[in-house]
């Protein structure tokens, strides 16, 4: 005798709602556990997306600073192109140096400065009325509330002694080229120290300001 076929098990049209249910409710409190962790993080990564950029950018300026008055002209055997002056405007806020700071075999102009919460350099020949305004600059670092220089001479005397701000070395400021007629505050720096304050906006915490400072010692004076 033939049996009969056996019944083929399946799942009800209730029991797939409910296990659906069931998964659904997991995975909100799985996404609920760890959402509070990736918010954190994010806000972690953009607290420190402020430091980390101000922290480049005075990165830039230390290695160019630092290699101030390096002019290839003076080293060739054409002393017709020779090159002088290598800190062509130094205020508290603002600093003009000039030399190959790149690496491209020529000598230009560099002026690190602050325009609109911007930090900013100024790349461009020397003696260029453009070289010496800060809003042609490209930002190095954005949010940046203040920016000033100190400066030192070989045995660590400030210039100008006292150094009270505001001071402009021998009356130089930004906004045009610079007279060379007197240089003697200028030929006198040997050590530059910047200091960079920023604040930086962070979703659901009070805003975090941070300040950075680098200690530069010229390498051609």
């Amino acid at each position: 005798m033939i049996g009969r076929p056996a019944r083929g098990h399946g799942f009800t049209v209730a029991e797939v709602v409910v296990a659906l249910s069931i998964f659904v409710l997991i995975l909100v409190g799985i996404m609920q556990l760890f959402e509070p962790s990736s918010l954190g993080y994010q806000a972690a990564q953009h607290t420190l997306s402020g430091p980390r950029n101000g922290r480049a950018a005075m990165d830039v300026m230390a290695r160019q600073i630092r290699m101030t008055g390096y002019f290839p002209e003076n080293i060739d055997t054409d002393h017709g192109n020779d090159q002088s002056n290598s800190v062509e405007l130094a205020t508290d806020a603002a600093l003009a140096v000039a030399g190959d700071l790149d690496g491209t075999g020529v000598s230009n102009t560099f002026l690190f400065c602050l325009e609109g919460g911007s930090l900013r350099r100024v790349q461009g020949p020397r003696g260029a009325p453009s070289s010496y305004t800060c809003r042609q600059g490209a930002m190095l670092a954005d949010g940046v509330s203040r920016l000033r220089f100190a400066y030192y001479d070989a045995n660590d005397n400030p210039v100008p002694n006292p150094s009270t701000a505001a001071y402009e070395l021998d009356g130089q400021a930004p906004g045009g080229p610079p007279s060379f007629a007197t240089t003697t505050q200028r030929a006198a720096v040997r050590r530059v120290v910047m200091t960079l304050t920023a604040t930086e906006a962070v979703p659901n915490q009070p805003p975090q300001t941070y300040t950075l400072t680098s200690d530069v010692r010229l390498r051609n004076p």
